[in-house]
């Protein structure tokens, strides 16, 4: 009886940490980047403008801005199982409904129910899940969580391009509708919210507690430090520029000359590039400064935008992989620094009022960035603007210490 309580114990953990990694690949990978795939077949059947096209993502991310707090509340109050489960089944019922689309309404309507998935089932649900079973080790776990979010497009980007060319983009989401019916099936019968609900302990955790949902900050002692309204800011602006890019990055090496199918392998490789660098981040985030990371990070996504501005075919390459490099870093080290911080008492609302200003930059990089090519028929300028809006978040990145050693002073005295 012991030995199966302690393989228990042991072993719990690793299968949440590697269900969060399942779940992430099925929710990003189907609400975001890799549904761009699709959107020649938009504009050609439907003779959409680009920024009308690219407002779909904007609505998607808009959830995440009006409402990703409010998910968070409801976290904190009945935790994530019940979340995922119902985001699991809205996202099902998008992409069938995605089908039988007419108009670009239609459209903004099932990407607002993209929205609704990503929020309640996605990297705030899982992020928290994971984290409550980890004691030890809990940037290892992370990093395989998060990189689910990279693995999602990768995976699915190529996949997509094969359904469209083989059956036609209706008949290609009725198939990727099947993927979240079955994410739903798996939560239901092998997802628990924490180690308390099955009677063992996180892992590592030599304690009496065996609740980490417990410990850390409120939300108003959280809120009253400069540390998270820093990070608050530069997720914003470093959302809009990569979000920005990333969603209007196929249409882009289109217009270079480069063919769908090349380009969906830039996509992927990207995804995948960005895989692997949120897991070596995080894996080594207890021991390694992550302040000086996530600023060689921000001069690393930097240098991809300005690679990007040259309009060079030669340059693509390099400077897609310096983004992903870099894109990689920077978003495992929001994660990691929130959750490290801040806890998990009130990380529902915490994260989720980080996500909801990463979602405002999110709303307004993709149609922004479609406004200003639809200005002069090119993403140069609207790439410049991005690289020097990182540039900002690199200056404000090397503050990040200073607020971390004044944690406990409070904003308002």
């Amino acid at each position: 009886m012991n030995k199966i309580l302690y393989e228990k114990k042991n072993f719990y953990p690793w299968l949440i940490c590697f269900s969060g990694l399942l779940i992430l690949v099925v929710i990003n990978g189907l609400t975001t980047t890799s549904l761009s795939v699709f959107d020649n077949a938009f504009i050609s059947e439907f003779h959409w403008k680009r920024d009308e096209l690219k407002l779909r993502e904007s609505i998607t991310n808009s959830v995440t801005l009006f409402f990703i707090l409010v998910s968070g509340i409801i976290i904190d109050k009945i935790r994530v199982k019940k979340m995922m489960l119902f985001g699991s089944l809205i996202l099902a019922i998008a992409l069938f409904s995605y089908s039988f689309v007419t108009n670009k309404y239609q459209a903004y309507f099932i990407h607002f129910l993209l929205g609704v998935s990503m929020i309640t089932a996605g990297s705030v649900s899982c992020i928290i899940l994971v984290s409550s079973w980890f004691q030890e080790k809990k940037g290892l776990a992370l990093g395989i969580v998060l990189s689910g979010t990279s693995l999602g497009s990768a995976i699915f980007s190529p996949f997509n391009h094969y359904l469209l060319h083989e059956y036609g983009w209706r008949q290609s989401f009725t198939f990727l509708s099947i993927f979240p019916v079955l994410i739903f099936i798996y939560i239901y019968f092998f997802v628990e919210n924490s180690p308390s609900d099955v009677d063992i302990k996180p892992l590592g955790n030599l304690n009496t507690v065996n609740n980490l949902l417990t410990e850390g900050m409120t939300y108003p002692e959280a809120t009253r430090t400069h540390l998270f309204w820093l990070i608050c800011l530069c997720g914003f602006l470093t959302f809009y520029c990569l979000v920005g890019t990333i969603a209007n990055i196929f249409l882009h090496l289109v217009g270079l000359g480069f063919t769908e199918k090349r380009t969906s392998f830039y996509l992927g490789l990207y995804f995948i590039i960005a895989l692997f660098a949120k897991l070596f981040v995080s894996i080594f985030s207890d021991y390694i400064n992550p302040y000086l990371v996530f600023s060689i990070c921000c001069i690393m996504m930097i240098l991809g935008f300005f690679g990007l501005t040259m309009m060079d075919t030669a340059l693509i390459l390099p400077s897609i992989t310096l983004m992903a490099v870099s894109w990689g870093g920077i978003y495992s080290l929001y994660n990691i620094i929130a959750i490290k911080t801040f806890g998990l008492k009130a990380a529902g609302k915490i994260n989720g009022t980080i996500n909801m200003f990463e979602g405002g930059g999110a709303l307004l990089g993709p149609v922004m960035t479609g406004f200003v090519f639809n200005l002069n028929h090119s993403y140069q300028l609207a790439f410049m603007i991005n690289a020097g809006l990182m540039f900002i978040v690199l200056l404000l990145s090397l503050r990040f210490k200073a607020f971390m050693l004044k944690l406990r002073k409070p904003i308002i005295e």
